[in-house]
């Protein structure tokens, strides 16, 4: 990106900041205590860039991708509020969680608050179908969290049912949000159709190297170490080394994790080449996402993008 075009991004980024702080203000006090450590400590604002990247590139107006970045960035803090209760995790982005800092039942009422406020915000988008598709992606993200308590300590979930719980819990709202690029840009039916493909893909691709970064030095990713394993979740490289073991085997992986023996785990899942085995997912993922850019970004900016694509799906 351009020095310009970066200045563009992160104006636009506060904006949508700004767009959030506006929706969720309350007149309970308690609640803007925890609305303001969250908005604070809210992330990297990936659905916001993907949105902004794409819909200036299609022609949404700037107002319009604000509107649609706040609300996809609400949608996906309350599923990381409850996410945390789920999990009991005490830390997100080397921070105090909220259920950690404010307990179980002000959580649980905070992510509902801001599920609340996300479908008020939704009044302001003067196409329903817009509005409908984000309210989709709602619904989906919850399923997805059922399915995934499935894969917890379970050694028979294969590969498939590792990519049909991923559609939903992560992937569903990057591609929801580009559909609503697309319905906002008038675009055809295959050409939306397309955008949900690229979605899907970016979604997957997104996922993997997580799953990915779970092996790495928290101070290259921004994630505690070993964070999944320790939560009972099964990550692709794990699915990929259950799957080729026989079943005595596979309760000797199951007791390595639950002793905590990560290094010794963590030895194992490179010497089989189930590390290689999810990288590799995770390049079909992004080569999926650069082939359907390559239908809707001009050819000068399209090596930005995939240079843009890489940075963020490749930890």
């Amino acid at each position: 990106m351009s020095n310009i075009e970066e200045q563009n991004l992160t104006e636009f980024l506060l904006e949508v900041k700004a767009k959030m702080v506006n929706i969720t203000t309350s007149e309970n006090i308690e609640i803007n205590n925890i609305n303001e450590y969250v908005l604070k400590n809210s992330g990297k604002f990936i659905r916001s860039k993907i949105i902004y990247l794409y819909g200036s590139e299609i022609g949404v107006r700037n107002q319009k991708l604000i509107e649609l970045a706040s609300a996809a960035e609400l949608i996906h803090l309350s599923t990381l509020i409850h996410d945390d209760i789920i999990d009991e995790a005490d830390l997100r982005r080397d921070m105090p969680t909220v259920v950690k800092k404010w307990g179980v039942k002000k959580a649980i009422l905070y992510g509902d608050f801001l599920y609340t406020k996300t479908f008020q915000g939704l009044n302001s988008f003067d196409n329903t179908d817009i509005a409908n598709v984000l309210i989709n992606c709602a619904e989906a993200l919850i399923e997805g969290e059922f399915n995934q308590l499935k894969i917890k300590d379970n050694s028979t979930f294969s590969k498939q049912d590792y990519f049909d719980v991923i559609e939903k819990k992560t992937a569903v709202l990057f591609s929801g949000v580009l559909v609503c690029l697309g319905i906002e840009a008038k675009l055809s039916e295959k050409q939306i159709s397309e955008l949900e493909q690229l979605g899907l893909a970016f979604g997957r691709a997104f996922q993997i190297n997580d799953d990915l970064s779970d092996f790495k030095d928290s101070k290259t990713t921004g994630k505690a170490e070993y964070k999944d394993l320790m939560e009972g979740k099964l990550t692709l490289p794990m699915i990929f080394l259950l799957e080729s073991l026989e079943k005595d085997k596979q309760k000797e992986v199951l007791k390595t994790v639950e002793n905590r023996n990560f290094l010794q785990l963590k030895e194992t899942l490179e010497n089989s080449g189930c590390f290689e085995k999810a990288r590799y997912e995770r390049q079909v993922a992004i080569n999926h996402c650069i082939e359907y850019t390559e239908r809707f970004i001009k050819l000068g900016k399209l090596n930005e993008l995939k240079v843009f694509l890489n940075s963020l799906l490749v930890a």
